[in-house]
């Protein structure tokens, strides 16, 4: 549901965050702004209770699992957890002003939920995830043009629906999320252009020049201590374009979009002489609904894409591979639907070590999922099963995550 705000106060606002804001949003409360702006308030609240069995690594269990553990990490006999989740919960807060120059008109928006660290350790702080931003931008738009500076998705990410595999209990972290899907947000200047607005196909062309990302240089002190990475000493951004296409049809539609990226790394670090190292990736994806049955996924190749959540999310530049995943779902009803989806990330380990004379630590990334839903409205819940497979050097691990979630669009 949204929220549509004539005015407000800035108390209504701090009301909405400290005290609720599910109820401040659903009771609609309206105080004085300004002339000719209002506000927007959406988002979700989401909860999982999950039984694991086996661990995963890199960003944990629960909500953000994604790769299984490594060997040595898993506990083998009496492996199983189970525990709960609340961390995707989301809010949204959207700003919307009147025309400033001509038909330009300004929106600023802020996103957050709460993947923060969790206050303490167990037995009570799990139970305390912290509030963190997400996105946080400011669009100038004439309709068909808009200049969007702040952090948002790369374009790389498939930052809508049609190109993100639809789950209740991996949100944040999709499934495959480092695993056979890519992309992240981060600080840049993003501009969107309509190519053709209208029907039947509508064209769009997105760019972006983003803040450098990579790893802290191991050996340089002084990028350590000032938290800048291999892609931010390199003094150069990430740059991405993609084109967007949409046509609907009598009883279906089709989207798809191509995406290239290009970035430099300096891994050496600050006040160290070399030249930086160029790394690219190019990624497609595809959507088509037709009926009750959908049908999407991505393709990725590329090299040092690590800092995008590729390669498995390791982060040496010279490593190149590919990835793609797959997701299936079909509507028995208007109430119940089954979805079913399949990943793989590949980084070529053999080119690694021959290049190189090192050793890739994850070599190889199987995921897959399977979700029986039910939605009504603005509420749904789900059974999920989730499993990874990954090929590590020290041998082959699976996980598996059993969940119920449930969903609540506010």
């Amino acid at each position: 549901m949204r929220t549509r705000m004539q005015s407000f106060s800035w108390f209504a606002i701090a009301t909405v965050f400290i005290v609720g804001g599910a109820r401040a949003a659903s009771a609609q409360q309206v105080v004085k702004l300004g002339e000719g702006e209002t506000l927007t308030i959406s988002g979700f609240i989401n909860a999982t209770l999950f039984n694991d069995r086996g661990l995963f690594s890199s960003f944990g269990q629960g909500q953000n699992a994604e790769i299984a553990a490594a060997p040595a990490n898993q506990p083998g006999v009496n492996q199983g957890i189970f525990d709960g989740d609340v961390r995707n919960t989301r809010l949204n807060f959207t700003f919307n002003g009147a025309p400033v120059l001509g038909k330009w008109a300004p929106r600023a928006t802020i996103e957050a939920d709460f993947f923060g660290a969790f206050n303490g350790v167990p037995p009570f702080g799990d139970e305390q995830p912290q509030f963190r931003v997400r996105h946080a931008f400011v669009d100038l738009s004439n309709g068909r043009t808009t200049l969007r500076i702040g952090q948002y998705w790369a374009p790389l990410f498939g930052e809508t629906a049609p190109f993100i595999p639809v789950s209740l209990t991996h949100i944040a972290f999709p499934v495959g999320l480092g695993a056979s899907m890519i992309g992240w947000r981060f600080p840049g200047v993003f501009v969107f252009h309509d190519l053709t607005p209208t029907n039947p196909l509508k064209l769009q062309l997105e760019v972006a020049a983003l803040k450098g990302s990579g790893p802290t240089t191991s050996g340089n002190a002084r990028d350590s201590t000032n938290n800048i990475g291999s892609g931010e000493a390199s003094g150069l951004p990430q740059v991405e374009a993609r084109l967007n296409a949409t046509r609907r049809f009598a009883n279906g539609s089709w989207n798809g979009f191509v995406v290239y990226h290009l970035d430099w790394k300096d891994v050496n670090g600050t006040g160290v002489p070399g030249s930086n190292i160029t790394d690219w990736g190019v990624e497609t994806g595809q959507y088509i609904a037709v009926s009750s049955f959908t049908l999407h996924g991505s393709f990725y190749y590329g090299k040092g894409l690590g800092s995008q959540f590729g390669m498995i999310t390791q982060f040496q530049p010279q490593i190149r591979g590919w990835g793609a995943w797959g997701q299936a779902g079909y509507d028995f009803t208007a109430h119940w639907s089954v979805w079913a989806d399949y990943g793989i990330d590949q980084p070529d380990y053999v080119r690694f070590r021959n290049e190189t004379g090192g050793t890739l630590v994850r070599q190889l990334s199987h995921v897959g999922s399977a979700l029986l839903r039910f939605r009504a409205g603005r509420y749904a819940t789900g059974l999920e099963y989730f499993r990874s497979v990954n090929r590590w050097s020290s041998g082959i691990t699976s996980a598996d995550q059993y969940a119920l979630s449930v969903l609540y669009t506010l």
